[in-house]
């Protein structure tokens, strides 16, 4: 705030609980409000809010400590009310999926191979992860399916 401002404000807010009181002739208190809230008025219009909530924001130093990784991004991506999946996280399950499956020889996107998908993931489940709508649990689902094609599994 510059003095101009403020003094601008209290010259206002004077003139206005004058006028009040000597002229209309109300009570010296209502005069005095009405004045304050004149003031008040002058003064918050004079404000200037800027358009970027950043602009006047502390920059803080983010090493690579403080970034966001890949699994925190995934994990933003799932809406905990609705259980809706982002695409964030559908893409990259979707593709870790589709590569182990592409080991065990299977194709996504062969419809010959998709009986022998469904065996081994689960009924309809490439289905839901490459539609619209994927769940929480489909991922969940997804996951369990990724984890069980595992090469480190095959091995044993």
């Amino acid at each position: 705030m510059t003095r101009g401002r403020t003094t601008a404000a209290v010259v206002v807010a004077i003139v206005v609980a004058a006028l009040l009181w000597l002229v209309v002739g109300v009570e010296e208190v209502f005069a005095v409000a009405w004045g304050v809230l004149a003031g008040v008025v002058v003064l918050c219009s004079q404000l200037v809010i800027p358009d970027d909530a950043r602009t006047d924001a502390v920059v803080l130093p983010s090493g690579p400590e403080k970034r966001g990784t890949a699994v925190a991004r995934m994990a933003w991506s799932i809406n905990p009310r609705t259980g809706a999946a982002g695409d964030i996280i559908t893409r990259r399950v979707r593709g870790i999926l589709r590569h182990r499956l592409l080991r065990r020889g299977l194709d996504t996107e062969d419809p010959g191979d998709r009986a022998q998908i469904d065996a081994l993931i689960g009924a309809g489940l490439w289905d839901r992860l490459t539609g619209q709508g994927t769940l929480r649990t489909d991922i969940e689902r997804a996951l369990e399916a990724i984890d069980r094609l595992s090469p480190t599994k095959e091995k044993q």
